[in-house]
């Protein structure tokens, strides 16, 4: 990617700031990478941002930056704080003013991802249970022969 193509985007991302929370400072940015390295600068006086190609020698701040950190940083996914303890950037200057970046740039909120259909296995049929025969209970037998007596002893 060209240096010019990667302003466009930055200067893109510089639309979802908040410039009404941003101090006025001037701060160069110099992009680190090797295929779109360059120098540009912001500017926010009065409530109004100033994105422009070039160096701004009477700055506030200046940082280095690689492109990616400094569009994850606008996309509120990270800070400068956490790109300078990643390495992937400095900074030198004022600080106070720096900070009100964090302010400024909307705070990323990932898109809530869809839970994911689970496909359930063909349920396979348990063999069915045989139930065990309960042995029968034998009633005692009857007594037979003692009713025919008794018919018998009548007659």
């Amino acid at each position: 990617m060209t240096f010019e193509n990667a302003l466009k985007r930055i200067k893109t991302a510089f639309a979802g700031v908040d410039v009404s929370k941003l101090a006025d400072m001037a701060v160069q940015v110099t992009l680190s990478d090797e295929d779109c390295g360059g120098t540009f600068y912001f500017k926010t006086e009065s409530g109004k941002l100033e994105v422009e190609g070039y160096d701004y020698r009477d700055n506030d701040a200046v940082i280095d930056i690689a492109r990616k950190s400094l569009m994850d940083i606008l996309a509120g996914k990270t800070t400068l704080d956490v790109a300078i303890e990643k390495g992937t950037a400095t900074a030198k200057g004022d600080f106070l003013k720096l900070d009100t970046l964090k302010d400024a740039i909307p705070k990323y909120v990932a898109p809530a991802k869809k839970p994911v259909a689970k496909k359930e296995a063909p349920k396979k049929e348990a063999p069915k249970k045989t139930e065990a025969k309960k042995p029968a209970v034998k009633k005692p037998a009857e007594k037979k022969a003692t009713t025919a007596k008794k018919a018998t002893k009548k007659a």
